[in-house]
């Protein structure tokens, strides 16, 4: 039997590439915060300075729509997590600014559907 032993905050996942984070945040917490929150974890851990010179502006924060695999739906800033229609360990999808203004594609590696493609001979 698997407890969960978490009563108050939900967590969520947060994907780009092959990169996988899970933050916990508030239900109340808007989503600017969890922005926020996102930004210093990659921070954080960021050895190649890949993230140094983000803000919360260039991130944006997308779930997969239930019945379109690729269409995708943006978190505003201003909405509260418990108004998104998010529930606890969903998938959400960040995305990053490009220097062009421009915004990334959403795309966060599937192992089911991707782990065909790893060669994995030695």
């Amino acid at each position: 039997m698997t407890v969960d032993i978490r009563t108050t905050m939900p967590y969520f996942r947060f994907k780009r590439g092959t990169l996988t984070l899970f933050i916990e945040t508030r239900a109340t917490a808007k989503i600017s915060n969890v922005k926020a929150q996102l930004l210093s974890a990659l921070q954080a851990h960021d050895e190649d300075n890949l993230f140094a010179v983000l803000n919360t502006s260039n991130i944006k924060l997308l779930v997969q729509q239930a019945d379109a695999d690729s269409q995708y739906r943006p978190l505003a800033d201003t909405t509260k997590v418990s108004n998104c229609g998010l529930a606890d360990d969903d998938a959400i999808y960040f995305v990053l600014q490009k220097d062009d203004g421009s915004w990334e594609d959403p795309h966060a590696a599937d192992y089911d559907t991707d782990a065909q493609d790893v060669d994995m001979s030695y």
